[in-house]
């Protein structure tokens, strides 16, 4: 249910920091002692009602407000629909797999679950992006520019070239782009065994000899990376994954691994896969022990997998070195466009964009509709989570027993409302990926909830911001209480906390 609201996921994590006996950053002993900050934040169980300001602050990645018609055609038609269709391919093999063994579903939980998430929200960015015409938006926008910077010779001198420079870069590129967004999917993120050869490269050295110096730290590499590895579930993806390319794709536009193909193999991907999973030495974790208990520098240059992984971090490159060139055009049309937009509304205000530095959101507390007939409260109780508990059909809505014996005895502790226990709120406050687990705070500065998620109806968010839909899930604090102390029974933690009753 990620991106969906209403939302019954209580999202959270708890880390302590631990430091040296005098408060200072030091390596693991037992004489550390949990960190003590200066200045935290006291934590609010008095709740909140709609229309109540909230306050995030964290780091949010980046967003792109100023996106022009011609990126968004792009990411309409070319960058969305590969995502959503390589990823959706990689998806079902795994969940297959995960579906008929709770060791690979343990195994592959965390990376099916990163890859649907950004699956997701290109479906969803696309739908946003057509229901609220984002696209006829921008183009009105630009037509008003280009009349503007047309109708006084210093502004067409000065602003004339900005949208021509930036459609050049975005319409030059995008064969590029979709080229090395295929590579990206589907061999570096989509292929596991690329990865597996990727740790072991710094074990040769410039001398092409093997740096016995780093085997130990390769072979942590290595055990973390076999830990979450399945190699059947590898192989047979990445047959697919190949295949896929094949079909995408011409001849001259792949890497040379592909050539081999051709030529060894008769054109058969699979049987090109087999060979390649059948001989490396890094298609299973007791091969890859057995190679670094006997490291050779010559069988890891000629290791299959290796070569593969080669050809395909060259072609990658190169198409890197190619789109560098339009960069460099965008950029320039990019600033001149965004400079002009200001010249031409001075009494408009205008924020930079998400850029990964910390950033403040201020917003409410609402509900919203978001459609017609439809209408959504601006929380979620226990009671949601309860009524979603579906173990059969959908392992992640499987409820602990602990937790239904609490639900059944109403023992919620000072963190009920009213006879209910809240789990998730909803606020207007403008986020995106990288906020979260970032606070929530009240008009006091006292912590109510964690932000974790946006709603699915305002997927287009980082291109354009719509304060009647969007909103962010988060997780209320009281509901993290509960479970650290009820659930949990941590009354440690609790007991440290500063709690604003």
């Amino acid at each position: 249910d990620n991106w969906m609201w209403p939302r019954h996921t209580g999202d959270f994590s708890i880390f302590r920091i631990y430091a040296s006996p005098d408060g200072a950053p030091a390596d693991y002993s037992e004489e550390n002692v949990p960190y003590r900050p200066p200045v935290h934040l006291p934590v609010s169980v008095k709740g909140y009602k709609p229309g109540d300001f909230t306050m995030i602050i964290g780091f949010p990645g980046s967003t792109e407000r100023y996106k022009t018609s011609y990126e968004i055609d792009y990411t309409l038609d070319v960058a969305n629909p590969n995502r959503i269709f390589i990823r959706g391919e990689r998806q079902k093999l795994m969940m297959e797999d995960m579906l008929a063994s709770d060791r690979v579903r343990i195994q592959y939980a965390s990376k099916y679950s990163s890859s649907s998430n950004y699956w997701k929200n290109s479906i969803g960015e696309n739908r946003g992006l057509k229901r609220q015409r984002v696209r006829e938006r921008k183009l009105a926008e630009e037509e008003k520019f280009t009349e503007w910077a047309n109708a006084d010779p210093e502004r067409r001198a000065k602003y004339g070239e900005a949208l021509p420079l930036i459609r050049k870069a975005v319409e030059g590129s995008a064969p590029l782009r979709d080229r090395l967004q295929y590579f990206s999917e589907a061999l570096i993120r989509g292929t596991e065994i690329i990865g597996a050869v990727g740790a072991a490269i710094p074990l040769i050295n410039a001398e092409k000899q093997v740096d016995t110096s780093r085997i130990g730290e390769i072979a942590g590499k290595l055990q973390a990376f076999y830990k979450d590895y399945n190699p059947p579930t590898d192989r047979k993806i990445a047959k697919r994954m190949f295949g896929l390319l094949l079909d995408s794709l011409s001849a001259e536009e792949l890497p040379s691994c592909f050539a081999v193909i051709r030529e060894n193999f008769g054109g058969d991907a699979d049987a090109y896969i087999d060979y390649v999973y059948d001989n490396s030495l890094f298609a299973s974790p007791e091969k890859a022990e057995e190679f670094l208990r006997r490291p050779d520098a010559n069988a890891f240059l000629n290791d299959p997998a290796y070569k593969m992984r080669r050809e395909v971090v060259k072609t990658y490159n190169a198409l890197v070195d190619s789109i560098r060139a339009y960069d460099s055009v965008f950029y320039r049309g990019h600033r001149l466009y965004v400079a002009g937009l200001m010249a031409m509304n001075p009494d408009k205000k205008y924020y930079p964009d998400a850029n990964f530095t910390m950033r403040l959101s201020y917003g409410q507390v609402l509900p919203y509709e978001p459609q017609d007939a439809v209408y959504y409260d601006y929380f979620t109780t226990l009671d949601g989570v309860i009524a979603k508990e579906d173990p059969q059909n959908a392992y992640e809505f499987a409820v602990p027993d602990k937790l239904k014996e609490l639900y059944r005895e109403r023992d919620y502790g000072p963190y009920a409302e009213k006879g209910v226990l809240p789990v998730n709120f909803i606020t207007t406050n403008d986020i995106t990926g990288g906020n979260s687990g970032s606070p929530v705070m009240n008009r006091k500065g006292e912590l109510i909830g964690l932000a974790f998620d946006g709603n699915w109806e305002a997927m287009s968010g980082d291109t354009v911001f719509e304060p009647r839909l969007q909103r962010t899930i988060c997780v209320d604090i009281r509901y993290v209480l509960f479970i650290i102390d009820r659930f949990a029974g941590d009354t440690r933690l609790i007991d440290e906390m500063t709690i604003v009753r």
